[in-house]
């Protein structure tokens, strides 16, 4: 007898709906995984025929655990999204990764206070001091935004005078977060960042590279550089510019988004025409 059909009952798999929704596996009361589908029935049953695959090796292991499986109709694949991503972040089921942990997407940040331009990565943009810092994102990627924020680090200690790190502790003593501070940054390389980090052009990097180039100290670490700059194209692709993009088609208009928002405004923005 099939695993599935000896948890649930051979004719379960029969009043599984024929409808878009969301299904919850579960230990008595307790969600330990949440997924949609756009027909739940031909959903439900690959977990009653996995394969050998390595994909359905998760699926065996839900169905071993589980007692109970229980559904939400609803009237489309956009419902069931919106849901789905609800229920994993309040439930945050044992076997949902994807979602789960919103609270672990970066923010890059930037900072102005007595002459002196803050660059700082955080997953908890929320504390910073608003008066001091902007935050942009949040991103999806922590190790594509914390290399960016590394790359700009790089190019800002060519281009300003970077404070000592005693001083730039007090400025944002919050757990997760990496803050770098500098001096005589030109104001027009800073508004050409918040630019940038919104995603809303690559100017900056046109800026920059420019004034590198005057930079004898700069020339000579070219090769570090043009790395830097590598890194900072895939991050305006990847991450600022998908999230301005993704902002303007599901009509969002604040600036900042959310750890909690961002999943939901991507689901809008996948179906806006």
């Amino acid at each position: 007898m099939k695993l599935f059909d000896k948890v649930f009952g051979k004719d379960f798999i029969d009043s599984v709906p024929l409808r878009a929704g969301v299904y919850e596996f579960k230990v008595e009361e307790q969600t330990i995984y949440v997924g949609k589908a756009k027909n739940l029935r031909d959903r439900i049953r690959q977990y009653r025929n996995p394969t050998r695959k390595k994909k359905h090796r998760k699926m065996c292991e839900i169905v071993r655990s589980a007692t109970a499986l229980t559904f939400h109709v609803l009237e489309s694949e956009k419902e069931a999204l919106l849901l789905e991503n609800q229920l994993i972040q309040e439930l945050k089921p044992q076997f949902n990764v994807s979602g789960a942990f919103s609270f672990l997407y970066p923010a890059l940040g930037l900072g102005f206070e007595n002459g002196v331009v803050y660059l700082s990565y955080s997953t908890d943009p929320e504390a910073f001091d608003h008066t001091i810092f902007t935050m942009y994102g949040v991103y999806r990627s922590r190790g594509l935004t914390k290399d960016a924020y590394y790359s700009l680090v790089r190019i800002l200690s060519f281009l300003g005078h970077r404070e000592p790190p005693h001083r730039v502790k007090q400025i944002a003593p919050i757990k997760f977060t990496l803050v770098s501070g500098f001096r005589q940054v030109q104001a027009d390389l800073a508004v050409g960042l918040s630019d940038f980090l919104n995603g809303k052009n690559r100017n900056f990097l046109r800026v920059i590279i420019d004034a590198l180039l005057e930079k004898t100290s700069a020339r000579s670490e070219a090769e570090k550089i043009q790395e830097a700059v590598n890194t900072l194209v895939v991050f305006f692709r990847e991450e600022a510019n998908r999230l301005k993009k993704a902002k303007k088609k599901a009509g969002y208009e604040r600036e900042f988004l959310s750890q909690k928002e961002r999943d939901r405004i991507f689901i809008l923005a996948r179906f806006t025409d």
